[in-house]
């Protein structure tokens, strides 16, 4: 197979995972950096250039929200905590990221995820009144 079908197959591999809903989870991620492991493609060639059909395309990628809420969280992190203020300004930045194609309970989810991942923990208000981290 030479090089521009290797390129042709891997943009409809990526076209066909994102076709229903323009959105590529982390499975489907993971099948088509194999695929083009497979090919003989470097896996960070492969995930530049899904990252780049998939903006030429507006589909979005699970992996690069979930890197956006980490990047954010880490400058609010810098004490090991995060207010539920920086949290809502993380879930808010991710929501627009995901373009609508996941719920607000997701993306909190999601947000949530990365925090406890990155064991950052939730500060809770001045009177600890709040349990906003275990409501998600």
């Amino acid at each position: 197979m030479s090089l521009e079908e290797i390129k042709k197959r891997f943009v409809q591999e990526i076209k066909l995972r994102a076709f229903d809903d323009r959105y590529v989870d982390k499975d489907e991620e993971k099948e088509i950096l194999q695929i083009a492991v497979a090919d003989n493609i470097s896996v960070d060639s492969a995930r530049s250039a899904l990252r780049q059909v998939c903006e030429a395309n507006d589909y979005v990628v699970e992996g690069m929200l979930d890197e956006k809420a980490r990047e954010m969280l880490e400058q609010f992190a810098d004490d090991g905590e995060v207010d539920k203020k920086e949290f809502e300004d993380t879930v808010a930045m991710i929501k627009r990221a995901a373009k609508g194609r996941l719920s607000d309970s997701k993306i909190a989810k999601k947000v949530k995820a990365v925090m406890v991942d990155n064991e950052w923990k939730p500060r809770q208000g001045m009177f600890k009144g709040g349990s906003w981290f275990k409501d998600i």
